[in-house]
């Protein structure tokens, strides 16, 4: 019974075999077709959608290639992408142009459904696509070498220089989610940036034009200071963002527990300004440890050195709570106690200089002045070179106070 019925399948096969062979040819040509044609009035029509629709066009295209493999496409070796002139112009070393069927016989119906590209940026190979959707229009980028990639959800309302969306971000184990708004100048509403230490929600605006300027509002949620590496964090801020001499204001805000009552919150405010190189901080607040901290600061850089003038304002209503922390014994003569300090570090030169200090509104006599600075130029570098831990700053500032 079974071998009659597959004998009836193959019967029916063969009496269809000539109409099976005249589909899978028309097929074949349906596919191949497209290879008797130039494409240049295809890019010409296609450059059109691409500029009205989305802001760019493809030049350079002398060297087009139709390809049946994996579906069939147009590829375009060495192009360059030409955006409006707020943009940079890209040079990529192929792009492939999907099309629908439609749209590789009939030159005045262009449907796109794809642009895939690969290049190289910096000596790092770049792969990505653009994907017009209904209601949205995506981009892909992948920068394999560094770990980066990139999802770009755009408004297709938009087209640039106007552009709007969102950008999921991951580069290694960092992870960016940025709600963006693109006119003259970039609009970033409630965007995240987190990783396995840190978590932050971040706006503000960046413009361009008349010249470069940011201000960026951050509120920290989540910060694990056992694993902040000083020297890196040093780094950056010392040498590469005072180097690239940038402008601009970052203003951080950080809700932490209270040490002693471990169920209040306190509230802590950090404000950077960038000046041409110069970092300054004003009025700057932080609680740690049972002190209330404000912070003026402002690091200066000339040719050769870099200056840090820094003014510390440092008071409790109960001192021997901030010793009982770190290990120091109770204060019988201290307790409501305010402390300003004053001073200059060569950072350059890892110096440290105390101009003033009141306890009290007591001044601390220069012999206590000299000793302190000799105990920083002994341990500082080291301290703030490392990992960062609660433990290690106690110990610090404990063997500070019995120093002196």
């Amino acid at each position: 019974m079974k071998k009659n019925f597959i004998k009836k399948i193959f019967n029916f096969i063969y009496n269809l075999r000539y109409l099976l062979f005249i589909f899978i040819f028309s097929i074949i040509l349906l596919f191949t077709a497209p290879k008797l044609f130039k494409f240049v009035n295809k890019i010409d029509e296609l450059n059109n959608i691409l500029k009205n629709q989305h802001g760019f066009t493809i030049k350079n295209s002398n060297e087009i290639k139709y390809k049946i493999f994996p579906l069939p496409n147009l590829e375009i070796k060495y192009p360059t992408i030409i955006f409006e002139k707020k943009f940079s112009n890209i040079k990529v070393e192929e792009l492939k142009v999907f099309l629908n069927f439609k749209s590789l016989y009939i030159s005045d119906e262009l449907f796109l459904k794809k642009i895939k590209f690969k290049g190289n940026y910096l000596g790092n190979d770049i792969s990505g696509f653009y994907k017009p959707q209904k209601n949205e229009n995506l981009l892909y980028l992948n920068v394999k070498k560094l770990g980066i990639e990139s999802n770009i959800i755009l408004n297709n309302k938009k087209i640039p220089p106007q552009i709007s969306g969102l950008m999921k971000l991951k580069v290694l184990n960092d992870n960016l989610l940025i709600n963006f708004d693109y006119d003259q100048n970039l609009k970033l509403k409630k965007s995240l940036y987190k990783n396995k230490n840190f978590q932050t929600y971040f706006k503000g605006q960046v413009n361009f034009k008349p010249f470069f300027y940011f201000n960026i509002f951050a509120d920290i949620k989540k910060i694990n200071f056992n694993n902040l590496n000083m020297k890196k964090k040093y780094e950056l801020i010392i040498n590469e963002i005072s180097n690239k001499k940038i402008n601009g204001e970052l203003h951080l805000n950080y809700l932490t527990k209270n040490i002693i009552h471990k169920k209040n919150l306190e509230a802590n405010k950090i404000n950077f300004i960038f000046k041409n190189g110069d970092i300054i901080s004003k009025n700057s607040f932080f609680k740690f440890a049972d002190l209330n901290i404000k912070a003026n600061f402002y690091l200066k850089t000339y040719p050769l050195y870099k200056d840090l003038d820094y003014e510390l304002l440092i008071d409790t209503q109960d001192i021997n709570k901030f010793f009982k922390l770190v290990g120091i014994k109770k204060s019988r003569n201290m307790k409501e106690t305010n402390v300003l300090v004053k001073g200059k570090v060569n950072l350059d030169a890892q110096k440290y200089y105390f101009n003033k200090i009141l306890i009290n509104k007591k001044i601390i006599e220069e012999k206590k002045l000299t000793e302190l600075k000799d105990y920083f130029d002994k341990n500082a570098k080291d301290f703030f070179y490392n990992d960062l831990t609660e433990k290690k700053i106690y110990l610090f500032l404990k063997n500070l106070i019995e120093s002196i």
